[in-house]
């Protein structure tokens, strides 16, 4: 399992940076108001009300630079418990929402869903190049049902195609010939867990990484 935090390390990183030049300015300041007041003329003193107020101010800001890397540290630690619970999915079986399909000794892990009547679904295999390697005619039609990729792992020749990562494009149309809205997924597994600028992502086989949302359906 391979578990991340990158957004959270860069933004505590950027709070304490923040917190660090607050403090050199912080420095800066009391510095000049102690030569003021040492060098001031005694018979026309200086008006204090202006440097109170600057000083009341800075303070602000500090509190809250402070307040925001305490919410920073929240939200890491609220990262790492979701990456923990997230652990409990590596092996199980899902349906997930991708373009891709895995290839393995010609059976595939495509499907697709239809979400309206259609005359006519054909489909496009394109290789890792963008190279279409295969059109299927004549899909089934079912609507409001995930439906298998018919596809044979064969390329347009009759030839067989290397097993590995492929990206399917589905076209269908009705009666009239107006588009119907399709969309593609897999039925896989997972194999690690992944945490990337407070997304929690799941890794398939074929390299591919899909945020959690992408879940269909766990089995």
């Amino acid at each position: 399992m391979d578990v991340t935090a990158t957004g959270s390390t860069q933004t505590t990183g950027s709070s304490n940076s923040s917190l660090s030049q607050l403090g050199e300015d912080y420095t800066r300041f009391l510095t000049l108001l102690t030569a003021q007041i040492q060098y001031q003329d005694p018979l026309a003193p200086m008006d204090s009300t202006q440097f109170v107020s600057q000083l009341a101010q800075l303070s602000q800001v500090e509190q809250a630079v402070k307040s925001n890397t305490n919410l920073e540290t929240l939200s890491a630690q609220f990262g790492a418990l979701t990456s923990v619970a997230g652990a409990g999915m590596i092996g199980r079986d899902v349906t997930v929402s991708s373009d891709q399909v895995l290839l393995d000794n010609g059976m595939n892990d495509g499907y697709y869903m239809l979400t309206g009547e259609a005359a006519e679904v054909s489909a496009q295999i394109v290789d890792p190049l963008d190279r279409v390697v295969r059109e299927l005619n004549g899909l089934a039609t079912t609507p409001g049902e995930l439906l298998p990729l018919q596809w044979d792992g064969k390329d347009d020749l009759g030839a067989d195609v290397l097993s590995g990562s492929y990206s399917v494009r589905i076209t269908a149309v009705d009666g009239a010939g107006d588009p119907v809205a399709a969309y593609t997924y897999r039925k896989t597994s997972v194999k690690e867990v992944l945490f990337a600028e407070g997304t929690l992502y799941y890794g398939l086989p074929g390299d591919e990484n899909v945020p959690a949302a992408s879940i269909l359906a766990v089995r």
